[in-house]
């Protein structure tokens, strides 16, 4: 589905600013996700006796842990404080930041692209690498193992638990018992009376099954079947199968 712009142009205003492409490790970057909007850290730039850039990313103590990296550092794990940086240049390569701001979009905020603004211009490509140490090699195992546990366990019971208790009728069967007996003390009709409402109600319609006519007369259905018997004639065979139609000498209407 393609999106509604808000506005054609966009701001180039950042496009001279310099900027760096980090490949961060994947638990790294859950603990930024989680402190979003505050510092997560400081850079320490320095160089070496050979002359070569040195980059360290050093962590701001009290940062708030995902829950996915509880159980990494249950085993004697820990997050590693610092990290450094193994840099290298873009070759043959033009590669920007860009950022689109979606304020004021209110309930189009999910159909309609905001603001596209220039972030800078990726000048150099860098890796975040963890320290080779022992703490951290248990933080990512106990890490693969918290990852690889199910959702969902199998837990084995000494009995069957009984989740509801058993009862001696259901509620259908009060329903029906109690429809049957209200039809027990429905008031019979007179017979005439009875028969004239069904011609009546042949005179709408052709074919009837003795169900839904039983309800229309609101009578036992015993009853009206005997009436039925008298004045209409059953049908066993198709297209009309299991429906009673008027005998010939009753029907008022052409076949």
């Amino acid at each position: 589905m393609s999106r509604k712009r808000t506005r054609d142009e966009v701001d180039c205003e950042g496009a001279k600013r310099g900027v760096w492409l980090v490949k961060v490790p994947k638990y790294l970057s859950d603990i930024w996700e989680a402190n979003a909007g505050s510092d997560v850290g400081r850079l320490n730039i320095s160089a070496s006796n050979n002359g070569k850039t040195v980059v360290k990313l050093k962590n701001r103590q009290g940062l708030i842990m995902p829950d996915n990296m509880e159980g990494a550092t249950a085993k004697g794990g820990s997050i590693p404080e610092e990290h450094s940086f193994i840099i290298g240049d873009i070759v043959n390569q033009t590669m920007v930041v860009l950022g689109e701001d979606k304020k004021g979009l209110n309930e189009d905020i999910n159909i309609r692209t905001g603001s596209l603004s220039l972030e800078g211009r990726v000048v150099k490509r860098a890796e975040c690498r963890p320290p080779d140490s022992l703490a951290y090699l248990k933080m990512k195992i106990g890490h693969i193992e918290k990852s690889g546990q199910p959702k969902r366990h199998i837990q084995t019971i000494d009995k069957a638990a009984v989740k509801y208790k058993p009862v001696t009728m259901h509620d259908e069967d009060i329903a029906r018992m109690k429809q049957k007996k209200e039809g027990i003390k429905t008031v019979r009709m007179d017979k005439d009376v009875l028969r004239q409402n069904i011609f009546m109600a042949f005179e709408k319609h052709e074919y009837y099954r003795l169900q839904d006519l039983q309800q229309l007369m609101n009578q036992p259905a015993s009853y009206v079947k005997e009436i039925l018997q008298e004045i209409a004639v059953y049908n066993s065979q198709p297209p009309h199968k299991s429906m009673w139609n008027l005998k010939p000498e009753y029907r008022s209407y052409s076949t």
